[in-house]
């Protein structure tokens, strides 16, 4: 009986571990696609600032698909436009003096060229066309902002204003690494200043 009880602890010591990596392995699964909400993720260390952002597409414009026309295309290069428009979107502690470095902004369903910043010029255009996925679909908007900021230590807070460029955005979900540690966040148009 004895034996065959530590048998069975040995067994169990050997499962516990696959246990537990499928559960943290579940844990870390992409949440799932709901209009109206997005994930943010900051990441802040020294004088360097990355800001994440994953959305759906029809929040940020109220669809999901490759644009089909021309006043579609408008509407992605208004997007593409409030999204590079960075402090119209974050307004960062003043005494930080953060400055933007860079925007990226990438989807499966529309061309680059009319993501790009000057979207709106005939180079931009027909330039970095690549294939896209023109199945209707969820499809998402991944966007990466990098600040550096002259005086880190004064940066203690950050105000997201997606809200008031995309008003059918109700939720983000935001997850802050910094120099205080890490942190969560739910935030919506009342509720829009990360802390820390």
């Amino acid at each position: 009986m004895k034996r065959m009880m530590h048998s069975m602890g040995l067994a169990l010591m050997a499962v516990i571990p696959s246990f537990i990596a499928v559960s943290v392995a579940l844990a870390h699964e992409p949440t799932a696609h709901v209009h109206g909400r997005a994930t943010l993720e900051v990441a802040v260390e020294g004088g360097s600032v990355q800001i994440s952002l994953d959305s759906p597409l029809d929040s940020l414009l109220g669809f999901e698909h490759a644009p089909r026309n021309e006043k579609e295309r408008q509407s992605v290069r208004e997007m593409s436009r409030k999204l590079h428009q960075s402090d119209r979107v974050f307004v960062f502690t003043p005494q930080s003096q953060c400055r933007l470095d860079s925007v990226l902004l990438e989807s499966s369903v529309i061309e680059p060229g009319l993501l790009a910043a000057d979207s709106d010029s005939n180079a931009r255009k027909d330039h970095d066309k690549r294939p896209v996925n023109s199945v209707d679909t969820h499809s998402e908007l991944s966007v990466t902002w990098h600040f550096q900021c002259a005086v880190p230590e004064s940066l203690q807070e950050i105000k997201v204003q997606l809200f008031q460029q995309f008003p059918a955005l109700k939720r983000i979900d935001a997850a802050v690494v910094g120099p205080k540690g890490q942190s969560r966040a739910r935030l919506s148009p009342k509720s829009n200043q990360l802390k820390w």
